[in-house]
């Protein structure tokens, strides 16, 4: 009898620690898979915002083309020095929607606002502390529109016409639409943290740093990961949280 139960007793001690080392094997292969999927879709996400500032720029680009082009333009401030001209004020409203962007401003050297597409009444207001801290290449910076400070994605681009220097700068509100239009397919999610404020994702009671590819949100554990975006002037890191929603 004895025997017997020493049997019956090594048997479950064995199937017990198979049916735990083979639980272990897949919770790492789980996590394994998990991770590979992780960073794949911070690969994209990465991807995907240096198009991003990429078309902002050429659209740019050509948006100053198309200034330099307009005789009109030209006219009202070269020759007739008139900046209260529709031509001149209206120039930028014109074509802030059709290019998609969410902010579109036109400055002389002087950094002295000709015409804002998201904040008409600012024409005449200096943008240069802005200015100063774009380039080229798009930036998160807060924004002034109607009143109201908006943290936007920005670049900007200088153009001349007949030797006399202007700029051009805008882009997009970084808020829920374009962080789903930068989310890879499938079940990831992208949150904006900017100091204690989340963009993204709605109903965050707590949520805590990422540790071992790991972050907790509302006592729910997710795979996640996070991206450092450049900003122009802000006072605080902006990271982008890429989270698998298993």
């Amino acid at each position: 009898m004895k025997i017997v139960l020493s049997v019956l007793i090594s048997i479950i001690v064995t199937a017990g620690l198979m049916f735990f080392l083979m639980n272990l094997r897949i919770s790492k292969i789980k996590n394994a898979a998990d991770l590979d999927k992780l960073l794949v879709a911070e690969q994209t996400v990465q991807k995907r915002f240096e198009e991003l500032s990429l078309q902002i720029a050429s659209q740019l680009e050509a948006f100053s083309e198309v200034i330099a082009s307009y005789k009109d333009f030209s006219l009202k401030i070269l020759v007739e020095n008139d900046r209260s001209s529709p031509v001149v004020t209206e120039m930028a409203s014109q074509f802030l929607r059709p290019m998609g962007f969410s902010v579109l401003e036109i400055t002389d050297s002087s950094w002295t606002i000709l015409s804002s597409g998201h904040f008409p009444a600012s024409a005449g207001n200096s943008s240069a502390e802005k200015a100063g801290r774009l380039s080229k290449k798009a930036a998160l910076c807060t924004e002034d529109i109607m009143g109201v400070p908006t943290l936007t994605f920005q670049a900007k681009t200088t153009f001349s016409i007949a030797g006399f220097t202007f700029h051009v700068a805008g882009g997009l509100t970084l808020d829920k639409t374009l962080l789903e239009r930068l989310t890879p397919a499938g079940n990831v999610t992208l949150v904006l943290k900017k100091g204690d404020e989340y963009i993204g994702m709605e109903g965050i009671g707590s949520i805590s740093a990422i540790k071992d590819h790991r972050i907790i949100i509302n006592d729910k554990e997710y795979p996640a990961s996070e991206i450092e975006v450049s900003s122009a002037g802000l006072d605080e890191k902006v990271l982008l949280i890429v989270i698998i929603d298993k």
